[in-house]
């Protein structure tokens, strides 16, 4: 008799499909590759079955039962996961590829879309949220493009690759019991949240991806205010997202959810598996925070997220649902976790710089690539960021209204602005 293989669920896992259960989103990631020629198919396929080393959870199918959930195997071959497109109206096709839907539950976790034109490929990942935040989204890229490059020198190449762990506890192991005490006793003040009343209505029957860019001067500009004001580039987004909240909603109390990634804490600020190491700050602006400029806006947002970056305080609640996963039934543990875990329903996620020199495909030019994150169900709002080659890409989604999306496009095109004015000077 066949064993089938089956993996542990994360208390991070279930935290995603909890989010798609309730509607809040979709838990998907995604990303577009653009190239100036075509990858060979053949070897693309072979790169993803042997990815599945890596994160066998790719090819698998998510169980919950009254003892647990996790990822059981399946069986999925390439073309279940690999579709080639060829078209005279790319746009058209990669924003039908961005919205696909996985099953969760049937598998398998990822979909690669090859849109092919007369000339150039572009490349749509869809990856299932539960299995990987950004940062590891990136390392799934950047082991793919490894593959797919030995592949193509040698055919009969094959990785020596594990899973890893993909639990949270390779975090908690990193601190002493000192330190784990303050992420209990660390004393916080809860603060009431104030999510901005955005016009929009939604509809579920109508995702849309919409992304802006940004030239390198524009970005190397950002990066130059940050050093010159003691901030970092994500304190910069942040205190650009909150001036056009707030000119959007002419609300001045507001709380904007902040991801931040748990790999810092790790040697060599890496994980064993690919997995989600995140946990939520949040920014949050007081009725009598000065926003008139934009450097007074930045010092109002390093007021509130500093402290909160150099505490343990946010990881308390992870900390606690890993300790209730393992000690309570699952029932118990998933209703505690859908409780505790609560985060303002607008947020800024700054995926960070994908590295072109970790992206390589053999034999092609990657000319962008840019990723963005699950697509909302209203109320729930967010932005995304991702730098290439010092390009920046800002990006938001949403199942909408025709209506919703214009709304969208606008408040993008004016965030995109505050950047072009704050690198001009002219803020």
């Amino acid at each position: 008799m066949v064993k089938i293989t089956s993996y542990p669920a994360e208390p991070s896992d279930i935290k995603h499909y909890i989010s798609g259960e309730k509607m809040k989103n979709d838990h998907h990631l995604h990303t577009v590759l653009t190239f100036d020629n075509h990858l060979n198919i053949d070897v693309l396929k072979k790169a993803v079955m042997q990815s599945t080393k890596k994160l066998p959870l790719l090819l698998c199918h998510f169980k919950e039962t009254n003892k647990g959930a996790f990822w059981q195997e399946s069986v999925f071959s390439a073309e279940d996961l690999v579709f080639l497109i060829k078209t005279t109206e790319p746009e058209a096709e990669v924003n039908r590829a961005l919205v696909r839907k996985l099953s969760t539950e049937n598998g398998p976790q990822i979909r690669l879309t090859v849109v092919r034109t007369e000339s150039a490929d572009k490349l749509v990942i869809i990856l299932n949220h539960m299995l990987a935040d950004g940062a590891g989204f990136k390392e799934y890229l950047y082991l793919l493009s490894e593959l797919y490059s030995k592949l193509l020198e040698n055919p009969n190449y094959q990785a020596n690759l594990s899973l890893g762990s993909r639990n949270l506890k390779q975090v908690f192991d990193q601190f002493s019991r000192k330190e784990i005490k303050t992420i209990f006793t660390e004393k916080t003040n809860r603060k009431t949240v104030y999510n901005p009343p955005f016009p929009l209505k939604g509809d579920p029957k109508n995702p849309k991806i919409i992304w802006t860019k940004l030239p390198k001067e524009v970005f190397d500009r950002i990066v130059h205010y940050a050093k010159e004001n003691d901030a970092t580039v994500n304190d910069v987004f942040f205190a650009a997202m909150v001036r056009i909240v707030q000119q959007t909603t002419h609300q001045n109390e507001l709380s904007i959810d902040c991801p931040v990634d748990l790999r810092k804490y790790l040697p060599g600020k890496a994980s064993q598996g690919i997995t989600n190491l995140t946990a939520n700050i949040t920014c949050q602006i007081n009725a009598n925070d000065d926003l008139t400029s934009f450097e007074s806006t930045l010092q109002a947002v390093k007021n509130s997220l500093n402290p909160q970056k150099n505490s343990l305080t946010p990881l308390r609640i992870y900390y606690l649902l890993e300790l209730i996963f393992k000690k309570k039934s699952y029932s118990f543990a998933k209703k505690a976790s859908e409780k505790m875990y609560s985060i303002p329903k607008t947020s800024f996620t700054n995926i960070g710089i994908i590295d072109e020199e970790k992206l390589i495909f053999e034999g092609s030019t990657l000319t962008d690539c840019f990723i963005c994150g699950s697509l909302k169900y209203a109320p729930f709002f967010q932005v995304a960021a991702t730098t290439f080659r010092g390009e920046l890409t800002l990006s938001t989604n949403l199942h909408g209204t025709t209506r919703d999306h214009d709304w969208q496009k606008h408040f993008l095109d004016q965030l995109a602005r505050e950047f072009t004015l704050l690198a001009h000077d002219e803020l």
